[in-house]
């Protein structure tokens, strides 16, 4: 383990050039100016498969901490990327095929390469890298995937909304909060609408929820061990708050039976049941231990 001190964009470089077959970023801003620097290291290894974990918060969009139209130019200099969106994303984290890993508080930008006072790790021992992959690879199954087409919707709402910043700067504000406002509330529509109809449920739009509940329900039980249902389903709204929607009750025969998002997640409890990878104790929800094979 080597400890990684600021200024370490020559280390990044190191990093980037030591990328042969794949590699995982995880950061929560992204900005053009580290995402050439890498595209030219992986000039001539375009066949390398990049997987970048960030937040497409609309604010942070709008407020140019995450750039979208540097992400969509990425993707098409190396075809081999995907984008997914984490909303709650915090961690900062680099990985190069199965060899390094690195840990930092730095995001992806020129602030947090050279300016800011940021402190990381570098790991190189293979079964850690392993672990980090994998928890990186669990955090990625919490959130969304980001085709280029929606890369580039969401870039040209980010452009609007930066275009009303700026004349609103320069003169009378009347009318301009209000369409700024609406183009933010228009991408986090764009979001909420990606997770809920997303592509990867495209072919079972009522099985989609029932899917992402389970997904965050074992995320859940995993970190936090045995939880009762009124224990987990908090938990389970802070990972997919735009799956529990408040003013959505569930009703029979014009009868309420309370908020829908709660009877969703008790649908995937007994589904994830059924399937037998969780099991209820005592009144309490537990992960099931799978036996490996021989």
């Amino acid at each position: 383990m080597q400890s990684i001190k600021s200024p370490w964009a020559n280390t990044f470089d190191q990093f980037a050039g030591s990328i042969r077959e794949s590699a995982i970023i995880a950061a929560p801003f992204i900005r053009r100016g580290p995402l050439e620097r890498l595209a030219r290291k992986l000039q001539s290894r375009k066949s390398v498969r990049i997987d970048l974990l960030t937040s497409l918060a609309s604010d942070s969009l709008a407020e140019g901490l995450v750039d979208c139209g540097a992400l969509l130019q990425f993707c098409e200099q190396i075809p081999g990327t995907s984008v997914r969106h984490l909303l709650n994303l915090h961690a900062k984290a680099y990985v190069a095929d199965g060899h390094t890993a690195i840990v930092t508080s730095a995001n992806l930008t020129e602030n947090g390469l050279r300016h800011n006072f940021e402190l990381g790790v570098k790991i190189t021992s293979v079964q850690a890298v392993s672990e980090i992959v994998s928890d990186l690879t669990e955090y990625g199954g919490m959130g969304v995937s980001i085709s280029t087409d929606h890369l580039s919707d969401l870039d040209r709402l980010v452009q609007e909304a930066q275009e009303i910043k700026v004349r609103g700067g320069q003169a009378n504000r009347t009318g301009e909060d209000a369409n700024y406002d609406n183009i933010l509330n228009e991408i986090s529509e764009t979001l909420i609408g990606l997770r809920v109809e997303g592509p990867e449920f495209a072919t079972d739009p009522n099985g989609s929820i029932t899917a992402q509940f389970a997904d965050a329900i074992r995320f859940v039980l995993k970190q936090q061990g045995p939880l009762r249902t009124t224990e987990l389903s908090p938990l389970v709204r802070a990972l997919k708050p735009e799956l529990c929607d408040d003013e959505k009750d569930r009703e029979i025969h014009g009868r309420s039976y309370g908020k829908r998002w709660k009877h969703d997640i008790r649908n995937a409890q007994q589904q994830l049941k059924r399937q037998g990878l969780i099991a209820l104790e005592n009144r309490k929800w537990r992960m099931v231990e799978q036996e490996k094979p021989a």
